[in-house]
C-alpha cells in the first residue's frame, strides 16, 4: 500500500531518503498523549527519527500510513526470521 502519487493539494509533499543500518543501539516507540497526536520515534545509534501528523491534525492518510508501516514492517520481520534460521541451521549441527 502506497499514499497519494499525484500532486498534493496544499503544495506539501513528504521528502527525504535516509538508510541506516541497525545494529544493537536501537528503540523503537509511540509517544502519546490526551490532547494531540501521537509520535512515532525510532532510533538507531544517535540517529533518531520521529513521524507525526502535521499540525496534530490526523487523517484517513495517517490511518492509512499506520497500516502500510504495520505491513511492511511485518513483511521485515519475516524475512529476517527466515535468514537468521536459516542461518541458525547451517551454523549449528542438528543432534542425531
Amino acid at each position: 500500500m502506497t499514499g497519494r502519487r499525484g500532486p498534493a493539494i496544499d503544495g506539501v509533499r513528504s521528502a527525504s531518503h535516509l538508510g541506516l543500518h541497525v545494529g544493537a543501539d536501537w528503540s523503537a516507540a509511540c509517544h502519546v498523549y490526551p490532547d494531540r497526536s501521537p509520535i512515532l520515534t525510532v532510533r538507531l545509534g544517535l540517529t533518531s527519527v520521529t513521524f507525526s501528523p502535521v499540525a496534530n491534525v490526523v487523517t484517513s492518510d495517517h490511518v492509512d500510513f499506520a497500516y502500510a508501516l504495520i505491513g511492511a514492517v511485518n513483511d521485515y520481520l519475516v524475512e529476517c526470521e527466515r535468514i537468521r534460521f536459516a542461518s541458525n541451521e547451517t551454523a549449528e549441527p542438528r543432534a542425531a
